[in-house]
């Protein structure tokens, strides 16, 4: 839904919105004055660092959560400070449209040279949601017809016809981009770009010839006369002479099948898209790919990409994702790894990763009505995203544990377990800060011109224009209590459906029309009601919140013996701060009722849950013949999305059970 037709306006995620706006877009803005990234767009001095290959994505994807704030309530002073940085941008295009501060006054002779590492496509990816968001913010076109100058040049240069460069971006976004501005404009230039991106990607083209191989050995041929210790580190890493950030080790001219070129997976290029069946290589750049795919097979009715789709979405769900919906859980890459190997202490699970997961979940939604998308949407909403971001707005993960032992992690020079204010490859902050600015746009769905509740989160929806005639209040007791309320404010009087979704937690949702319960029949996760909906009507949704336990595949061999709680849509964790150091001697006794507590957590009110369960007794001895020994012991648990703000300490998702 679009964010003119639905606004969170209320409740839980309303505070939640106000405090994205009002502190986490303030906090990164100062980082990123504060690291030079803005007096660097038009080449002035900057102070503590030299200007990264896409500090413009950063500030675009900034704005742009500014932009969905903008579009449902006027802001003049988001609005200056976006401008001004939009006048800086713009600044820097050159006659033919190139729009590029770093390459500009950096690396003018490098533009387009390593499509696979530096970023260009990516930086122009995210500059042209920015303007199109800005364009339905102000109804201002300056920044649009901009950035859509530079994607003409774009056009100029890439593609099949001869004398083109056959490349495609090392990371995915700007297809998500181009089919954004298709649906925007309906200039079927954006959707051809983004299609060709698609499908010229992993291919051998008819020389035989692999576009980043073939690349690696120009950048390697001009660069092994001097000596690269000598290049700044960033460069360095980029050119692959050393270690980078992203595992791809280092290589000679005569090595590109070996260590440079050891994984063409990292960067999804090993096969077509449309031939890959699992997700492979960096989970960012994989799921903003996997999206572009599921944009294309709705838009040309594309069965075969779609059942593609589909494929790498089982996958996914079924052997690659955390239960807080993390994905890509290996540190070296920020990757996937393989099937089932999840580790807790050493996750990575960068937030961006999950975000690119809703926006695949809510692509396929857009195709077949399942119910597992919105759920998979809803459990990343309440866990992983609510703890991504500190309590008051302005610390951030990017990696997001399961379980956190502060020392172990500061032993293997990992971030560990305190949310930062900052970071040099800024890519979360900004991210998340304009994901929860748009999040209204995925409460409700449409389905053969039926309206589609997804999400049970306070909101008001207006679609009086369409078939479905419709304006309503929802009301939520969401995280706190298993209770919503829709209230319909005006109807076209007309019999229609309107789907809402049973949550995988809870197959026995109850629904009251006008306090008279009703059976309801399923369809795909859903109950599908048809009634004469009318002006004052009220559907009152009720939902078993009571805690349950859930228990892990055994191949995932970190967990065995292992369980984790909920509590309707919310994953708990026991925190140092409630229990005590070294919570993995904590066992669980699933034969214990557990209780519910009010408690504050820095004068926030939130649900404990209290159970009985036992420790295991400590020893001198290394080893032991006989059996260990244990005593009873209380246990607390806190909602998974509130750890880590009480100060650095011990964190435990997944506890032993007996």
């Amino acid at each position: 839904m679009e964010l003119n037709k639905v606004r969170i306006n209320h409740g839980f995620w309303k505070k939640r919105k106000d405090l994205n706006i009002n502190s986490s877009f303030y906090a990164v803005l100062n980082s990123f004055k504060k690291s030079g990234r803005i007096r660097a767009l038009t080449n002035e001095h900057y102070s503590n660092e030299k200007p990264h290959i896409f500090w413009e994505s950063d500030l675009a994807k900034l704005m742009e959560g500014a932009f969905f704030t903008m579009q449902q309530k006027k802001n003049k002073k988001l609005l200056e400070i976006c401008n001004l940085i939009i006048d800086k941008i713009i600044s820097n295009q050159e006659k033919n449209g190139y729009l590029n501060f770093y390459f500009s006054f950096h690396e003018p002779k490098n533009k387009f040279t390593n499509l696979r590492d530096r970023h260009e496509l990516y930086c122009a990816g995210h500059l042209l949601e920015s303007a199109i968001e800005h364009c339905k913010a102000t109804g201002d076109k300056r920044f649009f017809n901009s950035i859509e100058k530079y994607i003409d040049h774009i056009i100029s240069i890439f593609g099949k016809a001869k004398g083109k460069k056959r490349g495609y971006p090392g990371h995915q976004e700007i297809e998500l981009a181009l089919i954004k501005a298709y649906n925007f404009t309906k200039k079927k230039k954006f959707l051809d770009l983004a299609t060709y991106f698609i499908e010229e990607r992993g291919i051998d083209n008819k020389n035989n010839k692999h576009y980043f191989i073939e690349e690696r050995k120009k950048i390697l041929k001009k660069e092994v006369d001097f000596d690269p210790s000598n290049l700044p580190a960033s460069i360095r890493d980029f050119l692959n002479f050393g270690p980078d950030p992203h595992g791809t080790t280092s290589g000679k001219l005569g090595d590109l099948q070996g260590s440079v070129f050891r994984d063409l997976e990292y960067w999804q290029s090993h096969l077509e898209p449309i031939n890959q069946n699992t997700a492979e290589g960096h989970s960012v750049r994989a799921l903003y790919m996997f999206t572009a795919m599921a944009d294309l097979a709705r838009i040309n009715k594309n069965k075969e990409l779609f059942k593609t789709c589909k494929t790498l979405w089982r996958n996914i769900v079924d052997k690659r994702m955390y239960i807080h919906s993390g994905v890509g859980s290996a540190h070296i890459g920020e990757r996937f790894s393989f099937d089932y190997d999840l580790p807790n202490d050493m996750a990575y699970a960068e937030t961006c990763a999950t975000i690119a997961l809703i926006y695949f979940a809510n692509r396929l939604s857009k195709i077949e009505l399942n119910s597992e998308y919105a759920d998979i949407i809803e459990n990343s909403l309440y866990n992983l995203l609510l703890a991504s971001t500190s309590q008051d707005g302005k610390g951030f993960f990017y990696d997001n544990y399961l379980e956190c032992n502060p020392g172990y992690l500061h032993f293997q020079q990992r971030r560990h377990g305190v949310r930062d204010k900052y970071h040099t490859c800024s890519c979360c902050p900004p991210n998340i800060t304009r994901f929860i600015a748009s999040m209204d746009m995925y409460i409700y769905n449409e389905y053969r011109n039926s309206l589609v509740v997804d999400q049970y989160i306070s909101s008001e929806l207006n679609i009086l224009e369409g078939e479905q005639g419709l304006k309503l209040n929802q009301i939520s007791d969401f995280p706190e209590k298993g209770y919503s309320k829709i209230n319909i404010l005006q109807s076209n009087n007309k019999k229609s459906y309107i789907y809402f979704r049973i949550p995988s937690w809870d197959k026995n949702m109850k629904i009251l029309i006008n306090r008279k319960k009703i059976k309801y029949e399923t369809f795909n996760g859903y109950a599908k009601i048809k009634y004469l909906w009318k002006k004052g009507d009220k559907i009152e949704l009720l939902f078993n919140f009571e805690p349950r336990l859930v228990r892990t595949n055994p191949n995932v061999r970190y967990n065995i013996r292992k369980a984790c709680l909920f509590r309707g849509p919310i994953l708990y964790c026991l925190e140092e701060k409630d229990n005590g150091r070294n919570l993995n001697k904590f066992i669980l006794d699933s034969s214990n009722n557990i209780t519910e507590k009010n408690i504050n957590i820095n004068s926030q009110k939130i649900i404990s849950l209290l159970t009985k369960g036992y420790l295991y007794k400590d020893t001198k001895k290394l080893y032991l013949n006989d059996k260990p020994k244990y005593s009873k012991k209380n246990i607390k648990f806190i909602p998974y999305y509130k750890w880590s703000n009480r100060g650095e300490n011990e964190m435990l998702v997944w506890v032993n059970e007996i």
